[in-house]
């Protein structure tokens, strides 16, 4: 599959397992942000969660990022980071839901629904020491297994906030490193959820 036309089906994925994952929030954006002062850097601008140095030590020649309105109004604020080969990604939310079933909603996308059993197969990770809850997980693609194409996750609670990083760039194609540089992400963004 050429990079355009995975960097398109990429896109497609994570805008349909966003929606299929995402709930409708109790509170307006500004109404999370005006309860918390160190919400409402967050919430005003996503990509303040980590910084391009941060993004850069796990996933080297990172851009700057940049904010995507397009969840907007779901109620969910979006930063990309355009790497060589893909993007990383960041969503920050109110959620009623479990960062486990966060993360499993949306890695649905990248399983071949026709291969019913695969859920079960995939390695989801509880992190402690991450935040209230945290869940990472990695695959590589393998189509004649159902694994439609390469993706990584990592799913952070605090408090009635969410944080997920993803990206379909496995870092030198290792599944657990790139899981480990996620995890490194994650530490640095808890703080700012």
């Amino acid at each position: 599959m050429n990079a355009s036309l995975r960097s398109a089906v990429f896109t497609a994925l994570m805008t349909a397992a966003a929606l299929c994952a995402c709930s409708k929030p109790d509170a307006s954006a500004s109404e999370v942000a005006a309860a918390s002062p160190s919400v409402a850097a967050v919430a005003d601008d996503p990509c303040a969660i980590v910084s391009k140095d941060e993004v850069r030590a796990a996933f080297p020649g990172a851009e700057s990022g940049k904010r995507n309105h397009t969840m907007d109004q779901y109620g969910m604020a979006s930063c990309t980071w355009e790497l060589p080969t893909s993007t990383l990604a960041v969503q920050i939310f109110k959620s009623a839901h479990t960062v486990d079933d966060e993360v499993r909603g949306r890695m649905s996308g990248f399983l071949d629904p026709m291969q019913p059993g695969l859920r079960e197969k995939v390695q989801y990770d509880t992190i402690a020491g991450l935040g209230d809850e945290a869940v990472a997980v990695a695959v590589k693609a393998d189509q004649a297994n159902g694994i439609l194409a390469d993706s990584a996750m990592l799913g952070i609670r605090r408090g009635e906030r969410t944080a997920v990083l993803f990206t379909s760039t496995l870092i030198d194609g290792d599944a657990d490193g790139t899981k480990k540089a996620l995890q490194a992400l994650g530490r640095k963004a808890v703080a700012r959820l």
